[in-house]
């Protein structure tokens, strides 16, 4: 490949031939190795670097295109129309099954949610205050066996919600949003596993009264610490009770 192709992306591991010559398409127009207005390399030339077919570089420049970043002029190729992609943020359901890619989506929830806690600590208003107790408190209040599991999540993700919102920063409170809607279905299903394996869905009980009390203390120290920690355990015992069931269905 040529140094402009080395110097981009590494291509995911397990992704499609498509996949990885967009990513590294995309990753050379955000980077502004190509700038807007420039234009591509020509279908023949990016095979060849690539060492791909034609027909995969296509198909790649049409995912950009759609995506707003590139465009075509008649008899002359494709250009650079922005460098920003039109389509936004977005999580595949195939992603959050993958353990993987689940595993890379906890990481994103932990950088936004350490940070909101900080901010929640520092920012809240007594009514914010009182939501999140009162999540917290629902969570702890859910029932043990299966038929609490479906409250225990939503009581969960009430009180990620309450502290992103507490944060007074609606960007923080708008992917938390994305990001539990993307995740509900894989909590419930880890929740349940819990509880057939003679466990309990309740372990971050404490974990939310501490981030809690630390929030209601106005210690933003302490919050980003206590969520820290509640992510990193609620990510392993995620994470350990999907691996049973893919276990479980080998």
């Amino acid at each position: 490949m040529t140094d402009l192709f080395q110097a981009s992306a590494p291509l995911a591991r397990g992704a499609t031939l498509g996949d990885q010559v967009t990513e590294v398409l995309r990753h050379n127009v955000v980077s502004g190795a190509w700038p807007v207005g420039s234009m591509l390399p020509s279908e023949t030339t990016l095979a060849q670097d690539l060492e791909v077919s034609r027909t995969v570089v296509r198909e790649a420049v049409s995912r950009l295109k759609a995506e707003g970043m590139l465009s075509s002029q008649q008899g002359r190729g494709a250009f650079v129309s922005s460098d920003r992609p039109q389509m936004g943020f977005a999580i595949d359901k195939q992603d959050v099954e993958s353990l993987r890619k689940l595993s890379h989506i906890l990481e994103l929830r932990m950088g936004m949610e350490i940070e909101a806690a900080a901010f929640a600590a520092e920012r809240a208003t007594d009514a914010h205050r009182a939501e999140i107790q009162a999540a917290a408190d629902m969570f702890d209040n859910a029932e043990t066996g299966a038929s609490g599991v479906s409250e225990g999540v939503e009581a969960d993700l009430r009180f990620h919600r309450a502290v992103s919102d507490a944060t007074g920063n609606d960007y923080y409170l708008g992917l938390f949003n994305y990001l539990g809607a993307s995740l509900r279905e894989t909590m419930l299903a880890g929740r349940l596993k819990a509880v057939e394996r003679g466990g309990n869905s309740r372990d971050a009980v404490a974990e939310h009264h501490d981030i809690a009390a630390a929030i209601a203390a106005g210690d933003s120290d302490l919050a980003r610490d206590r969520m820290r920690l509640h992510l990193q355990l609620s990510g392993q015992r995620l994470l350990g009770n999907l691996r049973q069931i893919k276990a479980g269905d080998a």
